[in-house]
């Protein structure tokens, strides 16, 4: 293999010892057929900082111990100057194996951990072409990260500015209907009024849906702070905005004492607004009766649950319902946008958590929903 057909590697050694700097080089000559390494090495953290500032290389092999700190020094150095799309393999090496350090290396981003005593046995080179290709892939992963951030951040930015501008000529169109019903219902045949009603009613639908769109885009890109608040007081809150809907219902709401949690306040707000909507919706004959309820074991994410004596889901669909806009009912029956339970979805998966529904036809559902620790 020619030399311009070799892959070049550029390797910087921190390391104070002649000895194995002379050794870990020898084991890079071994491999100048297939790779042309070009080594440098400094003998301390400070010379290696300021190579740093004038080159980087693809792969950083430092000792653990060093005459002015610890390699972790210069690693923590480099992960807060090094830019993240640009590939850094670092290989942190060790006279003596210690698990502690091992597992303090890898959550600081050290892509291999070695011992002195390995390398003198000869597995050396294959660990760095292996640390610099996951350094790649990770470059990779966090690139595009990188652009799906920015393309949701402008995807919804134009939902958010879509929404607004529908919203109004739509407020409009229900206003004219609600005019012209009011002012010419005694001219119009049952027909003619009929059709007026309609597109009062499928204005106020699509209206519905865009403001469920609204939320549905803001969930994971809204800038809310978590706080800690009373989720009984959360409820009571839901309950006084949906007093008019629970009094038509003859519903009541039922919870004891529930406790204070780290939470998004106005997204888990939505949460039970929705929960608690839905129960009303999807009601059997009974006079709905919601009860919230609440377990945490230690060290466990704190569970919620909803409870109602509803129509109740089958369980073939206790899937789908989560999915947007799948909808088991006919909009005719049951008015919905079918993204009500999507959103739950979201809130509980933005507290890192999730939802879950327990429940069978004709018996009412349980649906539940972990909030995990947001304050870490």
């Amino acid at each position: 293999m020619s030399s311009e057909e070799k892959k070049e590697i550029s390797i910087l050694i921190l390391e104070d010892n002649p000895q194995d700097i002379a050794l870990y080089k020898r084991r890079f000559a071994r491999q100048s057929t297939e790779y042309d390494f070009h080594v440098d090495s400094v003998s301390t953290i400070a010379d290696a900082i300021d190579m740093t500032k004038t080159k980087q290389h693809d792969c950083y092999v430092v000792d653990y111990r060093l005459p002015d700190g610890e390699g972790m020094d210069f690693i923590h150095h480099l992960n807060s100057v090094n830019d993240p799309s640009l590939p850094c393999a670092i290989l942190m090496i060790t006279g003596q194996g210690n698990e502690e350090v091992a597992v303090e290396a890898m959550k600081s981003g050290v892509h291999e951990y070695l011992t002195k005593k390995s390398i003198t046995e000869g597995y050396f080179v294959r660990p760095v072409l292996n640390s610099i290709q996951r350094a790649q892939l990770s470059s990779e992963i966090a690139f595009y990260q990188k652009e799906l951030e920015r393309s949701n951040k402008e995807l919804s930015d134009f939902t958010h500015t879509a929404s607004h501008d529908l919203k109004s000529p739509l407020r409009r169109i229900i206003a004219y209907c609600d005019m012209l019903i009011e002012d010419t219902a005694a001219k119009l045949n049952e027909d003619e009024l009929g059709i007026l009603k309609r597109m009062k009613l499928n204005a106020t639908r699509m209206q519905s849906l865009i403001n469920d769109l609204l939320m549905f885009s803001l969930i994971r890109t809204e800038e809310e702070r978590p706080s800690k608040v009373s989720i009984g007081d959360v409820i009571g809150d839901v309950i006084e905005e949906l007093k008019e809907q629970l009094e038509e219902n003859s519903a009541q709401i039922i919870y004891g004492k529930l406790p204070e949690l780290y939470v998004y306040p106005l997204r888990i707000k939505q949460l039970f607004t929705n929960l608690f909507s839905n129960a009303l919706k999807y009601r059997s004959e009974k006079d709905p009766v919601i009860k919230v309820s609440y377990t945490q074991e230690d060290g466990q994410p704190a569970i919620i649950c909803v409870e109602d004596n509803g129509m109740g889901i089958d369980k073939k669909f206790h899937n789908d319902i989560f999915q947007e806009f799948k909808r088991l009912h006919n909009q005719e029956d049951i008015e919905g946008t079918g993204l009500g339970l999507p959103i739950c979805k979201k809130i509980a998966e933005k507290h890192h958590g999730e939802i879950w529904v327990e429940s069978e036809p004709g018996k009412g559902s349980k649906f539940c929903f972990a909030i995990g620790d947001i304050n870490s």
